[in-house]
């Protein structure tokens, strides 16, 4: 069965442990966990043999930017100058969370007359994730 559900919040913290700054104007988000296998197929062998492959996890999070805004600011300038990860915490309104540390790896404004300016933040977690649920 599918679950729909809002997303409660997005925060960050630039510190393991230290306070959670949640992300304001957030649209939507979107987070893609996967594991790729690895092929050890050996040469002569008729059939591909694989291993399960490492874990790999990434965000994205469509905003509405606000260059007037410390944390839409401070989280852009993560990119440019960031030599640690960021403690990030992706909060469903079904109670559902996922956490890891991860670098922004892409920030992308886009500006159009008239309009909303919006900025589509994507995130690379590095090391482990949690995920938890709550029945």
């Amino acid at each position: 069965m599918a679950t729909t559900g809002s997303l409660a919040s997005i925060s960050w913290s630039t510190t393991v442990g230290g306070t959670y700054t949640t992300v304001p104007a957030v649209g939507s988000a979107t987070y893609t966990l996967n594991r790729p296998p690895l092929e050890i197929t050996s040469l002569g062998d008729g059939n591909a043999s694989f291993l399960t492959g490492v874990q790999n996890a990434t965000a994205t999070l469509d905003i509405f930017y606000d260059n007037d805004d410390a944390n839409h600011i401070e989280l852009f300038d993560n990119i440019n100058g960031a030599e640690n990860a960021i403690a990030v915490k992706l909060t469903l309104e079904t109670d559902e969370s996922i956490q890891g540390l991860a670098y922004v790896t892409n920030f992308d404004i886009t500006a159009t007359n008239g309009d909303v300016t919006r900025a589509s933040v994507q995130l690379q977690f590095t090391g482990a994730i949690t995920n938890t649920h709550t029945a």
